[in-house]
């Protein structure tokens, strides 16, 4: 499958999946167990993104680059230290471009 047509379903079934929470969202009732499983679901996704980002280049498994590798470090520390999950792009980001630049 080319990459146009994985984010065209994407696309589709996001706009999909956010039209039927507008409009079957007061008809669903909640339960504990579906919100503790929902809650869970963003951070498997975004570590499973991060991981095969890292970890894997055209299918096969390779030892990640020191930059990564040091921008990750940080962001985990910044976010542990801080408890905001918003200071790993902060504190990443910057990181992984200085390393980068400096060769």
């Amino acid at each position: 499958m080319s990459a146009i047509v994985v984010f065209a379903v994407a696309g589709v079934v996001t706009y999909l999946l956010r039209c039927s929470m507008v409009v079957l969202g007061d008809r669903l009732t909640t339960s504990a167990v579906v919100e503790s499983a929902i809650g869970l679901v963003s951070p498997a996704v975004l570590t499973a993104v991060i991981a095969s980002a890292f970890f894997l280049e055209h299918g096969q498994v390779v030892r990640p680059d020191v930059a990564g590798v040091l921008s990750v470090a940080g962001a985990v520390v910044a976010v542990r230290r801080t408890s905001n999950v918003s200071m790993a792009l902060a504190v990443g980001l910057p990181i992984y471009w200085l390393v980068s630049a400096c060769g």
